[in-house]
């Protein structure tokens, strides 16, 4: 058994070790298959390589990976490097799969990063997955400005589906106006199946 786990540990540092030599796409499929396997003291390292890949689809893919298996002391790291991909898409893909990670002291910085994404789709889409996890301190402002950002989107199906991805996080002083705005959305999609999937979304939050 100590020679199996010699070799396991042996075998992990040297594929650490070669990691940083193989392209982004592969690299970030090593580190999502090896991300559950790795032992503490190599997500240091797994969490630098993910950082420094250049692609953000795949170094967003990576940080996804690693965020469940982070201890505390290595958040501050992932949030750094997950504010820092410029595409706004796959930065918030990169918040939404950190935030039920976060301690309460890295929530406000998350916070932040998810209110800079100029994007309103995807600004509203990192809100809400942070809304769970916020005091309620944060969390009004936070539904505020979600709210905000979902209810200027153009497109009438993005919007109604922004609306409905908060719904399960809103205050009843706050749900009804977005339930109705939602549902007007789903009203101006003209094509049938779209619309009657917004309007599915949105069932289950309608009184």
């Amino acid at each position: 058994l100590v020679q199996s786990d010699l070799s396991r540990s042996h075998l992990l540092n040297e594929i650490m070790g070669e990691i940083k030599n193989i392209d982004d796409r592969d690299q970030a499929s090593s580190l999502v298959n090896l991300a559950p396997h790795l032992p503490p003291d190599l997500l240091q390292s797994a969490l630098q390589a993910a950082g420094e890949i250049s692609e953000h689809k795949y170094r967003a893919k990576a940080l996804s990976a690693l965020a469940p298996h982070l201890p505390p002391d290595l958040l501050t790291s992932a949030l750094q490097a997950a504010g820092e991909i410029s595409d706004l898409g796959y930065r918030a893909e990169a918040l939404v799969a950190l935030a039920p990670h976060l301690p309460p002291d890295l929530l406000p910085a998350a916070l932040q990063a998810a209110g800079e994404i100029s994007d309103r789709y995807f600004r509203a889409e990192a809100l809400a997955a942070l809304a769970p996890h916020l005091p309620p301190d944060l969390l009004t402002s936070a539904l505020q400005d979600a709210l905000q950002a979902a209810g200027k989107i153009s497109h009438p199906y993005i919007r109604a589906e922004a609306l409905a991805a908060l719904a399960p996080h809103l205050p009843p002083d706050l749900l009804p106006a977005a339930l109705q705005d939602a549902l007007q959305a789903a009203g101006e999609i003209s094509e049938p199946y779209p619309r009657a999937e917004a309007l599915a979304a949105l069932a289950p939050h309608l009184p």
